[in-house]
């Protein structure tokens, strides 16, 4: 089960260099939140206009117009004497994600619930089984957070709701800020069949059921991170 290509996915640098139809703002716009996601740029790195300008090979106007982007969905901030860094996670965004991701993700599974069909719940079995047994073993962390994030992407275009896909790719922005911070505390608080279970839960079809099963796989993580957060006080 293959993702469309989206500006919200982890975008590899030749595919941004390659592409001619992109514009300078959305090329850098692409550079820079990949190396966000990709963990080049971490929490709190200064992202000065000259050096990106620089790097990506255009004027200071589309590295201007890719960071007022950026700002606009959570991933950069402006602040006094400092320009613009990348976002630093706080408690009250952490609260703020996990009660979006909760609302869209619940929808996703009550829809799923009554309109999975037996092929897909085959895929997404496979997948989930994949994930599940990787998520205690593999050491590439990055790369075990590009799956789980991709699995509730997939989830959320098998409903067919494209407002609904868009709205939980910015709601996973912050998700992905974390990668190689807080991703394998993340996933090992979770229990090892977790994502098989909740996949039987939206194939059994049953709305209430399927949306409860979503809610506790969402929450299982959230008390155990923010406690993480607390200790490491980024």
């Amino acid at each position: 089960m293959l993702i469309d290509p989206s500006p919200y996915e982890p975008i590899e640098a030749a595919a941004v260099d390659s592409d001619p139809f992109l514009t300078s703002a959305e090329r850098v716009y692409r550079t820079i939140l990949r190396k966000i996601i990709q963990g080049e740029f971490p929490p709190g790195s200064k992202l000065p206009r000259r050096k990106l300008a620089e790097l990506t090979g255009v004027s200071q106007i589309p590295v201007l117009e890719a960071l007022k982007r950026l700002e606009q969905e959570g991933l950069v901030e402006y602040r006094p004497r400092c320009g613009c860094i990348v976002a630093v996670p706080t408690v009250h965004r952490i609260l703020d994600m996990y009660v979006l991701r909760e609302a869209l993700e619940c929808q996703v599974a009550r829809i799923l619930s009554q309109r999975i069909t037996p092929e897909q719940i085959q895929q997404f079995l496979q997948t989930a089984t994949h994930l599940d047994a990787i998520l205690y073993s593999s050491k590439e962390e990055g790369f075990v957070s590009d799956l789980h994030y991709k699995f509730h992407i997939q989830l959320a275009e098998a409903t067919g709701y494209e407002s609904l896909v868009s709205l939980l790719r910015r709601a996973n922005f912050l998700w992905l800020l974390w990668r190689g911070i807080h991703s394998k505390r993340e996933h090992q608080v979770q229990s090892k069949d977790s994502h098989v279970v909740l996949v039987k839960s939206i194939a059994e079809g049953n709305p209430h059921d399927a949306e409860e099963a979503m809610r506790r796989h969402i929450l299982e993580a959230k008390e155990p991170l923010l406690k993480d957060y607390n200790q490491q006080k980024l």
